[in-house]
C-alpha cells in the first residue's frame, strides 16, 4: 500500500465512522470545534491521498467515539 492509498484509507474509515454515528459533516465539525469548511478541507486532503496532523485525528477519534487506531485499519472488500 502506498502512502497515498494509506491516507485514502484513513479518509474511508473516517467517513465510515461518521456515517455509522449518523453525523453530518456539519455536526462532526461542531463536535470537533472547527468550521464545516475546515472539516471539508481536511477530508479532501485525505481523499486525495495527502497527510493530515495526528492531533486532528485524535480529536476526531474522541468525537466519533472510536479508538485512534480505528483510522488506520485496513478493511478487506
Amino acid at each position: 500500500m502506498t502512502m497515498s492509498e494509506y491516507h485514502k484509507n484513513v479518509y474511508a474509515n473516517i467517513e465510515f465512522a461518521r456515517n455509522r454515528k449518523g453525523l453530518s459533516k456539519g455536526e462532526l465539525a461542531n463536535k470537533i470545534g472547527i468550521s464545516k469548511s475546515a472539516l471539508s478541507f481536511v477530508l479532501n486532503r485525505l481523499k486525495n491521498g495527502k497527510t493530515i496532523n495526528t492531533k486532528t485525528l485524535e480529536k476526531w477519534a474522541v468525537a466519533l467515539n472510536v479508538p485512534f487506531s480505528f483510522f488506520f485499519e485496513v478493511k478487506c472488500n
